[in-house]
C-alpha cells in the first residue's frame, strides 16, 4: 500500500498580511455540543445544562461553555484551510468572553495578524493574531489572541 500524498492548502508565514482582517465562514452551535463538551470535559455546571436553573437567570436561557466557545472558534478557524500543514504549532492563547452565546446562535471569527517576526529557527515565523469572535447579530462575544508557530516554506510544512 502507498502512503497518501495529500498537497497541504495552509499559507505559509510570509503569505500572511499584517493588519489584514481575515473571516472564517459561520457555524450555528447546537443543543448535542454542548451536551458533548460537558461530558467530556466533566463541567456540569447548571448554567449550561439544567433548564429549570437557567428560568432564573436574567436571560432564562442555559448559555454555552466558555471553553466549548473557544473549540468552536478555532473549528470555524480550521474549517477555512488557512492553516492546513502550515500551522506548527500554537504557543499562547487567550480569549476574553464579552457577551453570553446560547444554543442556536450562530458564530464566526475575524483573525487579524498583529505581529510577525520569524523564529530563532529555521523555516518557521511566529504570527500573533487577534481574534475575535461575533454572533449572528455581528455583536462581539469573545475577543483574544493566538500566537502561532507558522511555516515560512513548503519544506517546513507538518
Amino acid at each position: 500500500m502507498e502512503v497518501l500524498h495529500y498537497e497541504f492548502k495552509g499559507m505559509l508565514y510570509d503569505e500572511w498580511e499584517l493588519n489584514r482582517t481575515y473571516v472564517t465562514g459561520a457555524h450555528t452551535i447546537r443543543e448535542a455540543e454542548i451536551v458533548n463538551y460537558c461530558d467530556l470535559s466533566g463541567n456540569t455546571n447548571p448554567l449550561y445544562t439544567n433548564d429549570l436553573f437557567a428560568k432564573d437567570t436574567p436571560s432564562g436561557l442555559k448559555v454555552v461553555p466558555e471553553g466549548l466557545l473557544f473549540i468552536l472558534a478555532n473549528g470555524v478557524d480550521t474549517a477555512t484551510l488557512w492553516v492546513d500543514g502550515s500551522h506548527i504549532g500554537l504557543l499562547d492563547q487567550q480569549l476574553s468572553f464579552l457577551k453570553p452565546v446560547y444554543v442556536g446562535d450562530t458564530i464566526y471569527v475575524t483573525k487579524t495578524p498583529v505581529e510577525m517576526r520569524l523564529s530563532r529557527k529555521p523555516g518557521r515565523g511566529i504570527i500573533t493574531f487577534r481574534v475575535c469572535v461575533y454572533n449572528q447579530d455581528d455583536e462581539m462575544v469573545a475577543d483574544g489572541k493566538w500566537v502561532i508557530l507558522m511555516a515560512t516554506d513548503k519544506e517546513h510544512m507538518e
